[in-house]
């Protein structure tokens, strides 16, 4: 009898002693005569359910994801885009995303919900939603082809002017009100040019803060960084390799020519002399360009004739509104093979 109550106090000090250990607490079981026995004791910290803890989503907070690019005014035949950016450090789930126009009294309106099922994107990347992917891809260059939401309809974004808000847990997390006069000044005609965010450290509305894309990428940049963000303090203009051949052996066929520039909203030409100082080629001619890019020459003459073999001035001149001017010139040789 003795014998049997030491067993018995023994296995309840054993018992007691899981109930005390953490791991227990985190939600093991303890099975007691085939039957399953949960525990649910609080631990500062840790989750309450009895299951297996999962991740839970992030709660989009201000500043995490930001209107990157805008289409408000596309070509005949074109869709509006609106392009979004995640600057968190960390996925996030556009089943919480809303976008939004603004009403009369400048509340969000026409309010739709960007996905009805999970959906994660990564972090540092461009997501553009439409009502028409196919459209977009086909009018621009989409660099990450599957980066895009179709909509059934977005929100009415007018030509002249509006306002982009996006939202989550009904906040407002980003708001663009934009205008025609954000576009570069000397534009004739803004149909099928965006407008892209320069900086996402500053607020969407700040002055200055959207510029039209650059005639050099072909007026949008969906799904990939956009033309008029900073690249850098230093301004250059470079070429890749000092000498090309285009003689269709996939060897330095082509001549590139690598620039970067501090200022955005630049205009370039950018021409091509032989050392003579015959203009040969106008590879660009008073267009917008992106402040960071490559200008290619595929040795063809403004006659679209190959060029003779021989040494070449690339000449690179950017000015902006202001009149300033820079100009970087760099020689090349187009060469042949020896037979």
């Amino acid at each position: 009898m003795i014998k049997i109550k030491l067993i018995s106090l023994f296995l309840l000090t054993k018992f007691a002693f899981n109930i005390l250990n953490l791991s227990f607490l985190t939600h093991n079981k303890v099975y007691l005569n085939k039957q399953s026995v949960s525990f649910k004791l609080p631990v500062k910290g840790l989750p309450r359910s009895r299951d297996k803890p999962s991740a839970s989503p992030k709660i989009i907070g201000k500043g995490d994801i930001l209107i990157s690019e805008l289409l408000f005014n596309p070509r005949t035949g074109g869709v509006d885009f609106v392009e979004i950016y995640n600057r968190s450090n960390h996925e996030i789930d556009l089943q919480e995303l809303m976008l939004a126009n603004a009403n009369a009294a400048g509340e969000p309106a026409s309010i739709k919900r960007i996905s009805t099922s999970k959906m994660m994107i990564a972090p540092g990347t461009y997501w553009v939603i439409t009502t028409n992917a196919a459209n977009i891809k086909q009018h621009y260059q989409a660099k990450f082809s599957t980066q895009f939401i179709q909509l059934a309809s977005l929100p009415a974004f007018n030509n002249d002017k509006g306002t982009v808000i996006l939202m989550s847990n009904n906040e407002i997390i980003d708001r663009l009100n934009y205008s025609a006069k954000i576009h570069h000044p000397l534009i004739q005609d803004e149909d099928g040019i965006s407008i892209e965010r320069v900086s996402f450290e500053q607020d969407a509305n700040e002055p200055g803060n959207f510029k039209s894309a650059a005639a050099s990428v072909g007026f949008a940049t969906p799904t990939y960084q956009n033309s008029q963000a900073f690249s850098g303090a230093e301004s250059f203009a470079k070429l890749a390799s000092k000498t090309f051949s285009p003689d269709g052996d996939a060897f330095e066929d082509v001549l590139t020519l690598d620039y970067q520039l501090a200022e955005n909203s630049s205009l370039a030409t950018v021409s091509v002399f032989s050392d003579k100082g015959r203009l040969v080629r106008k590879l660009l001619k008073n267009q917008t360009v992106a402040t960071k890019g490559s200008i290619i020459w595929d040795g063809l003459n403004d006659g679209g004739q190959k060029a003779a073999v021989g040494i070449y001035v690339i000449l690179f001149e950017v000015y902006n509104l202001k009149g300033n001017t820079q100009r970087f010139k760099n020689t090349c040789v187009l060469a042949e093979k020896l037979n």
